[in-house]
């Protein structure tokens, strides 16, 4: 119990708050919807179709994925700890101690390069792995985490192309699995530290989960698990420094909700 509520009430609450925001950011996104290549599929529609999929099932999951990103950037730390538990009962070579010692040692080098696409690989095996209805696009591609259930047999076939400035790509199925890319239906997953500020290269229009994590002494916590439809409004586009600089788009949180109820 907490705040005097079952879990199963509080995510009914959680859910419900969820969904009523997450449908209000899609039909503002009307417009940019409508416009979406092909035209001719109900964007609006299938978006909120997927939200009201996907929202439900990351409330009742969202504390197990909390714990599981957790424990597994902290498995080094905890392992450390328990090897200096036991280290002085192992009858062991000295030499072979020492070599594990030296192993952990290395571990720790890798801990201090914890990036937020290792994270977000983390959150995506989760998904995948107690969810088979969630499908993985490919690594360049967006949405990270596509439905399975929906249709995507009306789109076309992706073929590489130089866009003019102020074209817009559309959604399409790509290699022998045709999987479908830029599709606004998906789950992009974007991973934080402290707080949500996102920089990519494209505005990308659709639901977009961002997972905040904090390290402290060596120890990583995850602060929040929040969701927002994101339109292309939501996006602030970079200024170019010169005619050959990448445009930039980035986002912040002013747009998301909490997913969990034990976030602080």
């Amino acid at each position: 119990m907490k705040n005097g509520r079952s879990p199963d009430v509080l995510d009914s609450i959680i859910t419900t708050k969820a969904l009523a925001l997450i449908t209000g950011q899609i039909r503002q996104a009307a417009t940019d919807l409508a416009l979406y290549q092909p035209n001719e599929v109900d964007w609006l529609g299938r978006s909120e179709h997927a939200a009201s999929i996907i929202i439900p099932w990351l409330v009742k999951n969202g504390d197990s994925l909390k714990m599981h990103v957790e424990g597994v950037l902290n498995a080094p730390l905890q392992l450390r700890r328990l090897w200096s538990e036991i280290r002085g009962h192992v009858q062991l070579p000295k030499k072979q101690i020492e070599a594990f010692d030296h192993q952990l040692s290395l571990d720790d080098i890798l801990r201090e390069s914890v990036t937020g696409e290792v994270v977000s690989k983390i959150i995506t095996n989760f998904l995948l792995e107690r969810n088979t209805d969630f499908k993985s696009n490919g690594r360049s591609d967006y949405p990270d985490v596509y439905l399975g259930q929906l249709d995507y047999s009306q789109l076309p076939q992706f073929r590489r192309q130089r866009m003019d400035e102020g074209q817009e790509f559309g959604a399409a199925l790509k290699g022998s699995s045709r999987r479908p890319v830029r599709v606004p239906d998906g789950l992009e997953i974007k991973t934080c530290r402290n707080s949500i500020r996102v920089d990519c290269h494209h505005p990308h229009l659709g639901l977009h989960l961002v997972l905040v994590f904090s390290e402290h002494k060596r120890t990583f916590k995850v602060v929040d698990l929040r969701i927002a439809f994101l339109a292309r409004s939501d996006y602030h586009e970079s200024n170019r420094n010169t005619s050959a600089t990448t445009v930039k788009f980035s986002f912040n949180g002013e747009r998301f909700i909490s997913l969990l109820p034990s976030a602080d």
